[in-house]
């Protein structure tokens, strides 16, 4: 079993009872339990159920602190479609994002504020990483969401007139200044360096957010959830 990817079957592990209930609640279907000896089993319907010695089973876990259940769970396959035919969109780019709770709270907060998809671009942590999965608290089984070239996240997001805008301090236009009831795209920089010449290039504006200027930056998870908060204030 790999944890972080998915199995030559297609499948997902996923660790701990509160994750499995989330992909059972979300339609996902449960192939496999496997449950520490002496741990409840857990109340979902799956193929199979394997109750392993505890030697055996801290040989799968991927916590330190592990629950006792671990389950095989096939993911739903997103398309583009999915991810920007609802209108007006509102989509979450990621641009080589690199810390896997960021990508998971960022999918947590996008289901939270009502975003319509999510696209990583190729250099950001895969969506299948165990650590995203808990971050995302389940949203990731059920947000859209794809990986894709930057070029072609682009091209087509233009042929369905979705704007796209930038994040960045140095922003002219403030959040609350853009008219979030049209589609949009917010593309997200890399937690280190920001975006880069190639993503400014593709962006119809740059906008920030007004905070105290002893702050340099925040935290890219932190400045997602506020621009989406603030998408989804004007949107109601």
């Amino acid at each position: 079993m790999r944890h972080g990817a998915l199995t030559s079957d297609g499948l997902l592990p996923v660790e701990g009872p509160t994750l499995l209930a989330e992909a059972a609640r979300s339609g996902v279907e449960v192939v496999d339990v496997f449950v520490r000896k002496g741990v409840s089993i857990p109340g979902v319907q799956p193929d199979a159920i394997y109750e392993l010695p505890a030697a055996v089973f801290k040989s799968i876990q991927n916590t330190e602190h592990s629950q006792g259940v671990i389950a095989t769970v096939r993911p739903r396959e997103f398309t583009l479609g999915d991810v920007a035919s609802c209108s007006p969109a509102l989509l979450m780019i990621l641009g080589r994002l690199q810390d896997p709770g960021n990508v998971g709270t960022i999918l947590r907060a996008s289901e939270s504020f009502g975003a319509t998809g999510c696209v990583a671009l190729r250099g950001t942590v895969s969506f299948h990483n165990s650590k995203v999965i808990r971050s995302s608290a389940g949203s990731v089984f059920r947000l859209p969401h794809i990986s894709m070239e930057l070029g072609e996240a682009m091209r087509a997001l233009r042929s369905r007139g979705i704007a796209v805008v930038g994040t960045a301090p140095t922003g002219t236009t403030a959040i609350g200044e853009w008219d979030w009831d049209k589609s949009t795209a917010v593309l997200i920089g890399n937690e280190g360096s920001g975006l880069n010449s190639e993503e400014l290039a593709y962006c119809d504006a740059l906008l920030r957010i007004p905070h105290k200027a002893t702050v340099e930056s925040l935290n890219s998870a932190i400045a997602a959830a506020v621009i989406l908060y603030e998408a989804s204030k004007q949107r109601q």
